[in-house]
């Protein structure tokens, strides 16, 4: 019997949540959140805003949100360090 479609209703903060809290890999997933957060935060936060601009989106307000968040984080965890290859 095929399978219903059915339509996720959980708020943005729920499904985070759930990410984070119901992995099978437990503990792990929250680091690996932790660490998406803290790379795109830190690579918004550097970005110009103007390549940022859309219709509907304000690159200035993007590159703001993002330096926001990298702060909180560089806070909590410590500075972002990158990576060198």
């Amino acid at each position: 019997m095929p399978q219903e479609n059915t339509v996720d209703t959980s708020t943005n903060v729920e499904f985070v949540t759930e990410i984070m809290e119901f992995s099978r890999y437990g503990a792990l997933a929250q680091a690996f959140v932790i660490e998406a957060l803290r790379r795109y935060a830190f690579q918004v936060s550097i970005a110009d805003p103007n390549r940022l601009d859309s219709p509907g989106l304000s690159g200035t307000a993007w590159v703001a949100v993002g330096k926001e968040i990298d702060a909180k984080l560089a806070a909590k965890y410590g500075p972002h360090r990158t990576i060198k290859s």
